[in-house]
């Protein structure tokens, strides 16, 4: 089951939020979100909605972070936090 508009809307904003003030950074935020999405909790296309949130529209922020998640991590590491969090 998918998060409702406002929901994701909160949840831009709190990653907003979260990133402005330097709690965690833009690759961290990548990660959770494609978490989200194997959870399905999130669609694909909510990502990008969600990625220029945080980036107040700027394109250029949002293509660092999706860099650098894509040079750190791997689909087997998200498959693995997924696992993690649901074995709690």
């Amino acid at each position: 089951m998918t998060y409702s508009k406002s929901q994701m809307d909160a949840i831009a904003q709190h990653l907003r939020d979260r990133f402005v003030a330097g709690e965690v950074e833009g690759h961290e935020i990548v990660v959770a979100l494609i978490s989200m999405v194997k959870a399905d909790r999130i669609l694909l296309d909510d990502v990008a909605p969600i990625l220029y949130t945080v980036y107040f529209g700027n394109p250029q922020g949002v293509m660092v972070a999706l860099e650098k998640a894509h040079t750190l991590i791997d689909e087997e590491m998200i498959d693995s936090i997924i696992k993690e969090v649901n074995d709690k």
